[in-house]
């Protein structure tokens, strides 16, 4: 999983440890979430800066904004499963 972020970003934060709560609570410790400093990129910081922060697994955004406990939950016990 990626998320994309950047710094001095409080719902970046807030959402690092909702995601974190969910693989937690899932007991999913082999899942690894990679951080992505958009500032540290151009082309990345013009994708996703007004959209930070952005949950992304396989391609496929799960979240981004207001990153939401219950649905990353959902989508982590659905589509992640144990790795």
């Amino acid at each position: 999983m990626t998320y994309y972020t950047r710094k001095r970003c409080p719902l970046c934060d807030q959402g690092k440890e909702q995601v974190n709560l969910a693989l937690s609570e899932l007991r999913y410790n082999d899942v690894k979430m990679s951080e992505v400093d958009i500032d540290s990129d151009d082309a990345l910081q013009e994708e996703y800066m007004i959209r930070v922060p952005v949950l992304v697994h396989d391609g496929n955004v799960v979240q981004e904004g207001i990153i939401d406990f219950a649905q990353v939950y959902d989508y982590l016990k659905t589509h992640v499963g144990k790795q």
